[in-house]
């Protein structure tokens, strides 16, 4: 024994066999989760991986199957090094093949692949009890319950919600699906005071109202809750502020929209008899044309509904229009001169008047009165100012601010030929 002890070769041979040992041990296993033997990779090793999931095989278009679970556990029984490699990776799977089955109810084997064959593999449980339907499918559309209506906020109220998608498809065995009477989504309104949406799962019940656990597709939907206040429709009144800018004259002012909606709360609506004032700004506005004015909000109301509207706004611009052959008259004459009209030499005048067309249509040149004041004034050639009147509300014009005239003795006149008696006419007398 001493001498076995003793021979250096024999000695390096272990030391080499235990470090070859311990290298593998380092190296199979990348991750050691146990200490002792079981890590010795030629030792044999058991571990329990849980949550394994299942893999169902079967015509999942036209068959529906309950009973299988979504996962199992799997005892790993073999050597250290494979087991643990197995564990950490979990590249095998468990599946429940149903490819060979009818309809009706079975006590199914799993089974397990892509496990090394050096591993007896335990699946818990082994089999699992299943019944296979054939798949139905139906549309069932979904209606909104109001939860707490009548905790919305004062002067509030829920209008009916709009459902996206309005409808969703029940799938099941056809005595699930035959139980399913109707669908709800329920939603709180709780002080609510402004429109709001929510996503939320969709209820099914049968006709005695139990809550049933049927797959549907989609399994939530999209609701939008219209809160809207108390509201009545009321007239409304277009009223003129402003001046309206020079040269301008409402035809007319219009509006298509002749009444709109207040939202209010119902004591308020109940007090308020109307008809809405809309005040149009006239002198921000210098074309016919059509205008967006905004819709006051009462105080007291929530809002108004359109809170615009478009207005049409008819404007007539004054023109001209002119009367021609208008006399001149003359004021103040004297019984000893005589007048005779060197320009214009007819004693008539160009009349032109400015204003809107409704009123100088209404005029006749008869209402037009030009005078030219010549009292006083001795003989000679003498420039006369005329002025003119006629109808208010129109302008007035002349084609001369002044007539030139020839007054003479007419003493003078009776003693000297007149040799152009015949140029011009004498105007017509006041007096």
């Amino acid at each position: 024994m001493d001498n076995f002890m003793d021979n250096r070769w024999i000695l390096r041979g272990i030391a080499l066999l235990v470090t070859l040992l311990l290298f593998m041990s380092v190296n199979l296993v990348p991750q050691s989760s146990s200490s002792g033997l079981g890590d010795i990779p030629f030792v044999n090793n058991k571990e329990l991986v849980r949550d394994v999931p299942v893999t169902p095989i079967y015509d999942q278009r036209n068959l529906i199957v309950t009973g299988i679970p979504k996962s199992v556990s799997v005892q790993l029984d073999g050597p250290n090094s494979i087991v643990k490699t197995a564990e950490m990776k979990k590249d095998f799977e468990v599946y429940l093949d149903l490819t060979s089955y009818a309809l009706g109810t079975y006590d199914v084997p799993l089974k397990i692949r892509n496990i090394s064959d050096k591993i007896k593999a335990t699946i818990k449980p082994r089999t699992v009890r299943v019944t296979i339907n054939e798949k139905i499918e139906k549309a069932v559309s979904v209606k909104v319950v109001y939860l707490n209506e009548k905790n919305i906020k004062h002067g509030y109220k829920a209008e009916n919600a709009l459902v996206k998608p309005g409808s969703v498809t029940i799938i099941g065995s056809s005595n699930e699906v035959s139980q399913v009477a109707y669908a709800r989504v329920y939603v709180d309104v709780t002080d609510a005071n402004q429109t709001f949406s929510q996503v939320l799962p969709v209820k099914l019940y049968n006709n005695r109202g139990t809550l049933l656990s049927v797959y549907t597709q989609p399994k939530k939907v999209e609701v939008t809750v219209p809160i809207v206040s108390e509201s009545a429709n009321y007239p409304i009144t277009l009223v003129q502020t402003g001046t309206l800018m020079e040269g301008l004259k409402l035809s007319s002012l219009t509006s298509k929209v002749n009444a709109v909606k207040i939202y209010a709360s119902k004591d308020w609506l109940d007090k308020f008899k109307g008809p809405i004032e809309v005040p149009v700004d006239l002198s921000s506005i210098n074309q016919s044309g059509t205008y967006e004015v905004n819709i006051p909000t009462p105080d007291g109301a929530f809002r108004v509904d359109p809170s615009t509207i478009n207005i049409d706004v008819s404007f007539d611009e004054e023109i001209e229009k002119s009367f021609s052959n208008i006399p001149i008259n003359l004021v103040g004459e004297d019984d000893q001169l005589t007048y005779k009209f060197l320009k214009p030499s007819t004693g008539k005048l160009v009349v032109t008047a400015k204003g809107f067309k409704e009123d100088l249509d209404a005029i006749k040149a008869s209402d037009l009165q030009i005078t030219a004041k010549v009292n006083g004034l001795d003989p000679g050639t003498r420039d006369v100012a005329l002025s003119i009147t006629g109808p208010k509300g129109v302008m007035y014009s002349l084609e001369f601010d002044k007539i030139s005239t020839e007054i003479a003795d007419k003493k003078s006149a009776q003693t000297e030929p007149d040799e152009n008696s015949n140029e011009g006419d004498v105007g017509q007398s006041s007096n």
